[in-house]
Order: C-alpha cells, then sequence, then structure tokens
C-alpha cells in the first residue's frame, strides 16, 4: 500500500467526477480514509457519496491552503482556461504539507511539447519541478467515451464527423472510468518511491478515426460523411487562432500516432473497454 489516504480531487467535471466515484469506492472498503473535492466559490457541483465538498477562491493563496489541510494528494481536473490555476493550488500544496500533486494531464504525452495546450501542461510541468512538489503525471489519451462530441467535430450520431490528416494514424483511447480505476489503483497500491516524480502512461486501445468510423458504419448500418482536413489547413488555422483546441487537438491526433509504450501491465486486472464499446449509438 502507498500509504496515502486522504485525496483532493480539484474540479468534479468532465473526469473529476468519475475520480470522485472511484475513490468514493476505495473508501467505502477502507482503502481511503478521506475524499475532498475543491470547487469554485459559487460552483453548483453536487455529488452523491461521502465526499466533502469545499468551495475555494483559488485567487486567495489562504482559502486553497485551508481546503488542502491533512491532505495526502491533490489529484486537479481542470481544464481550458483554468490550467493556469494549477501553479497556485502546487503552491498551497506545498504549505499545507501535501505529499504528491497529480497535474492535469490525462492526455497526450506533453513533455518536450512548446506550443498550444500541451505546451501549457509543459509549462506547469516545469513549475513544479521548479518547486520542489513530488508529482506524478498520467497520459492516458483522448477520453473513449467522450470524445464523439460537436466541439470537436467528431459527433458520428450526427452522421457527419471531420478528422485531421487522412485518417489512418491509430490513436491511444482510453475510457473516463477506465482511466479512474488505474489511478486509483496505483496511488493506493503503489509505494511512494514508486509514484514521486514518475509518470504513468496507459491506453484502453489503439485504434485509427478511420478503423472507427468503418466499425461503426458496420455496427449502426448508417454510412458517415467524413472529412478529412490536410494538415496544413490546420497549420493555417492555428497561426490564425492558437487558442483553438480542436484544431489543435486534430493536428496533434494526425501527426503523432500512439504511445510508443504503456504502463498498463503495472495493474494486472484492469481489462480496459475498447474504444469500439464506447461509441454513443443514437
Amino acid at each position: 500500500m502507498s500509504g496515502y489516504k486522504n485525496f483532493a480531487i480539484v474540479g468534479a467535471g468532465t473526469l473529476g467526477n468519475y475520480i470522485v466515484q472511484q475513490f468514493l469506492k476505495e473508501k467505502a472498503v477502507g482503502t481511503v480514509n478521506d475524499v475532498v473535492v475543491l470547487t469554485r466559490q459559487g460552483s453548483k457541483t453536487t455529488l452523491v457519496g461521502d465526499a466533502k465538498v469545499i468551495p475555494v477562491d483559488y485567487s486567495n493563496p489562504g482559502s486553497i491552503k485551508n481546503a488542502l489541510t491533512g491532505v495526502h494528494v491533490v489529484i486537479c481536473t481542470i481544464s481550458g482556461a483554468a490550467l493556469d490555476v494549477q501553479r497556485k493550488i502546487a503552491e498551497a500544496a506545498k504549505e499545507a504539507g501535501v505529499k504528491l500533486f497529480i497535474p492535469s494531464e490525462f492526455g497526450g504525452i506533453t513533455e518536450g511539447e512548446t506550443e498550444g495546450l500541451f505546451g501549457q501542461k509543459a509549462n506547469i510541468q516545469d513549475e513544479l519541478k521548479v518547486l520542489g512538489i513530488p508529482y506524478t503525471f498520467f497520459y492516458t489519451g483522448p477520453f473513449a467515451d467522450y470524445i464523439w462530441a460537436p466541439f470537436l467535430n467528431l459527433d458520428i450520431t450526427s452522421g457527419k464527423v471531420s478528422v485531421g490528416g487522412d485518417g489512418n494514424k491509430p490513436i491511444s483511447f482510453t475510457s473516463r472510468p477506465d482511466i479512474a480505476r488505474y489511478l486509483s489503483y496505483v496511488l493506493t497500491h503503489f509505494p511512494p518511491e514508486q509514484l514521486k516524480n514518475k509518470s504513468f502512461t496507459i491506453a484502453g486501445d489503439n485504434k485509427s478515426f478511420n478503423e472507427i468510423f468503418k466499425a461503426y458504419e458496420r455496427k449502426t448500418a448508417k454510412k458517415l460523411e467524413v472529412t478529412y482536413v490536410p494538415v496544413s489547413e490546420l497549420d493555417a488555422k492555428l497561426a490564425t487562432n492558437p487558442e483553438d483546441i480542436s484544431t489543435y487537438l486534430h493536428k496533434f491526433w494526425a501527426t503523432t500516432g500512439p504511445f510508443p509504450r504503456t504502463d498498463n501491465h503495472l495493474y494486472p486486472d484492469w481489462n480496459p473497454t475498447p474504444v469500439l464499446d464506447n461509441l454513443p449509438v443514437a
């Protein structure tokens, strides 16, 4: 066992709620003592179960520190413009005596990236190292049960999708429930020396968009209209609007490929769900 018993999850939305629910299961069997959820003041977040929800003023270091008193591990699941808040959270966490800080990675490998969303995450990694708080990075690829949505031009239930490149590059996917299970297992079973200043890479499945679309068509007997956007066109869009997350991700997926290695084997009973089992069906 890791010795970590008290956990704080920052944000309880897209991914965070799955992590909260998984840690509450660990609490129910005695593996975890306390589960705390930090939310913005004024947030309407409501959670079932025995999780303590603490509204925090992220502009006030004292408010963050008070919320993290007695916490062993902080797990950040915030995204978008809120990513930079992690700097203040990490500083307050160190002052509060937090033993391990997990930034909001949960996507592609960001180490060495300098541009866009992943460059922003890499900058936060660098700041954690300078701050000197122990950290763990978790790379999961896109969420297999979430990305099929209009904001990424991947709403397959609409019959029309758009992808970067030719759609043939395999991508590493992991569903949110599988991420939560892996995270809780590692953080409650591994000793601190195997967690501090380490990174874990996991993949529920490796599939190209074209493989996924063809499987969807076979499963539903519906024909998809697929638009392929050349990488050069994605570059042009990003030159105009570097904050275009959808375009950035499609370029990343079209040019990077699957994870070169994974740490799936470290959780022998994990058995993640294939990406095709996570596809929505209208």
